[in-house]
């Protein structure tokens, strides 16, 4: 009897409180803010992990039809240059990639970004909640200590 009470307290208590949820919920979905991911026209998810020594690909993804796009450009560098260096990388079906070769720039930090002018305006990737382009900025591991922290993890 007494859990049969605590159950449909329970219930209650998730029905009553359900509206505040489903508010706060929609209030996230419509929220303008430029940094969420439904907002965007550019996409990109950084590699992880990144290894010392191998080849990566950075790639960018785009929602903007090819004839509206006039440029893409990856700005790039390493712990070890001083400035941006600026890369015009070709699309292809809405791809846009780079390929990061440690024997060309080497470095133990990348730090990038992507813009791309089309004819409506310029989008960038990667942006925080306020709107602002915020680099991405990944630590090069050797992957063989990362495989022996992985397994000592798994353990």
């Amino acid at each position: 009897m007494y859990s049969i009470k605590i159950k449909i307290l329970i219930l209650c208590l998730i029905f009553l409180n359900s509206p505040i949820l489903f508010a706060q919920i929609e209030n996230q979905v419509r929220d303008k803010s430029p940094g969420l991911f439904k907002n965007q026209r550019l996409f990109h998810s950084p590699p992880k992990p990144l290894f010392k020594g191998r080849k990566h690909n950075l790639d960018f993804v785009t929602t903007i039809p090819k004839d509206s796009i006039i440029s893409g450009s990856l700005f790039f560098k390493t712990n070890l240059m001083d400035y941006y260096r600026e890369f015009i990388l070709n699309e292809k079906h809405g791809l846009f990639k780079f390929t990061y070769d440690p024997e060309i720039f080497p470095g133990t930090h990348l730090e990038y970004y992507f813009v791309m002018k089309t004819t409506s305006g310029i989008h960038a990737s990667p942006i925080d909640d306020t709107g602002k382009l915020a680099p991405v900025n990944k630590l090069l591991i050797d992957p063989v200590q990362y495989y022996k922290q992985q397994s000592r993890l798994n353990k």
